[in-house]
């Protein structure tokens, strides 16, 4: 899968280790051993480099660039894999996705602006081409030279990606309904209710290991019955029990899945070094990268939670690692989003646009359109955060269209309050009120009382 990110990607953003970035790519080439192999190679990207076959750290582009019509998307893609191949240094990634950023902002517009995109695409290009000649202590123009060949090129400049129009302009057979006001005895006394937040789950595969065994898995699910009543004398007691049988028969998956069960257990009661020993046994003993990725995901949410954001940030990329080896999409855009979560908090505006494009690329792979919306939800509140109210916008949009894809109307209704109150801090009440009348029918079809309550009020208000 073209997304999904493998653990030298986010281990060597952040100084991990110094594995160089890479991806799983469908036409992934061999390596080549010999020394003759690799003269060969070499004098084959010299002669066909021209041809727009190679970008300019060897690696074979995805697409001809000899073709009459070049994506700016796909040239944005290259130059990001150029500079994670060439090994930047963080500053020096930053410095060049500040520039990507407002490519990729140029480039969503109607009608892009062909010399704003140009003149950054050279500007990173200067940027890499200088670290390059730092590193080498000779001259290079390598990057800069390759993007002066795209120039003469025939480039489209409009970027493909958005798939769904801006909430302002959302068409939706969910709610393009006849608008009709609530009736003044609809209407509740004014009082201070706060909607309830879009559920932030992201639903992630299931972790429930069943052990061969008749009699292990006997033990097994009566100790996670005992777990869900929040019987957790009982349910220790029952895991152990499990966990010294689990012994006797050799079972080391079974081992290791028991443990991160008694570290939601403990996880649930607060009781936080006993559940990340227990998540730090999981995550060693399992052979399932689904649980280690999870037991590092629900470590990273502990130190999370109570800030420690080193710790947070290891365990979380680690999940993203971890769930990138599964090819678990849903669990890895999870871990993403919290990551981008924690940087907007800091508000490292860089970082947390990297990541929450980087869950928003594995939320789109899923095909689960509760993911996408949950996805676009908390990324709505993340450029709230950054004070990127138009991003914010447009993503509440999104969220309300994967939601009404479901008939998700809850989720649905709270999208587009959530986008009203943005409009009323714009002063543009007329636009709030026709986005509340859209999450009044949404949450009409709903059982949530409180939320309809909210919106009636909201909309008596404007």
């Amino acid at each position: 899968m073209y997304n999904t990110i493998y653990p030298g990607y986010v281990n060597s953003y952040y100084g991990i280790n110094n594995r160089q970035i890479t991806r799983k790519q469908d036409d992934e080439k061999s390596s080549k051993s010999s020394q003759n192999a690799e003269n060969n190679l070499q004098q084959e990207r010299k002669q066909t480099q021209k041809e727009g076959s190679y970008f300019p750290n060897g690696e074979k582009v995805a697409i001809d660039y000899t073709r009459k019509k070049i994506g700016i998307d796909q040239i944005l893609s290259d130059f990001k894999n150029t500079t994670n191949a060439i090994g930047a240094p963080d500053d020096i990634r930053k410095e060049v996705s500040s520039y990507l950023t407002l490519i990729e902002s140029q480039a969503g517009k109607e009608n892009p602006n062909q010399q704003i995109i140009q003149s950054n695409l050279k500007s990173a290009s200067q940027i890499l081409d200088e670290y390059i000649t730092n590193a080498l202590k000779k001259p290079s123009k390598v990057v800069e030279n390759w993007v002066d060949a795209l120039f003469l090129q025939q480039i489209d400049y409009k970027s493909a990606k958005i798939e769904e129009p801006a909430i302002e302009t959302l068409q939706n057979p969910q709610v393009e309904e006849t608008i009709v006001e609530p009736s003044a005895e609809e209407i509740p006394p004014q009082e201070d209710v706060i909607t309830e937040e879009i559920v932030e789950e992201v639903p992630v595969q299931s972790d429930i290991y069943v052990p061969q065994d008749v009699q292990l898995r006997r033990m097994f699910i009566q100790a996670k019955k005992y777990a869900a009543i929040d019987n957790k004398e009982r349910a220790l007691y029952s895991f152990q029990n499990t966990m010294d049988y689990a012994d006797e028969i050799g079972d080391s998956q079974a081992c290791a899945m028991i443990h991160f069960e008694e570290g939601k257990l403990y996880d649930d009661f607060k009781q936080y070094e006993d559940a990340l020993f227990n998540y730090d046994r999981a995550a060693k003993q399992s052979k399932d990268n689904n649980i280690k990725a999870k037991a590092h995901l629900s470590m990273g949410k502990i130190y999370d939670d109570n800030v420690s954001f080193e710790p947070a940030v290891n365990h979380y990329c680690a999940a993203v690692a971890f769930a990138g080896e599964a090819d678990n999409l849903k669990l890895q855009s999870k871990a993403l989003s919290d990551l981008a979560k924690m940087h907007a908090e800091k508000y490292d505006r860089n970082n947390a646009i990297m990541f929450i494009s980087l869950a928003q690329d594995a939320a789109s792979e899923t095909d689960d359109e509760k993911v996408k919306g949950v996805i676009y939800s908390r990324s709505a509140k993340m450029f709230e955060k950054l004070g990127e109210k138009p991003q914010a916008l447009s993503m509440y949009g999104n969220s309300a269209y994967s939601f009404s894809n479901i008939e998700d109307n809850e989720n649905m209704a709270k999208s587009y309050v959530s986008a009203s109150e943005i409009m009323k801090q714009y002063g543009n009440d007329a636009k709030a009120k026709k986005l509340l009348y859209k999450a009044y029918i949404a949450a009409q079809k709903t059982d949530n009382k409180e939320l309809k309550d909210h919106i009636t009020q909201q909309i008596a208000a404007l």
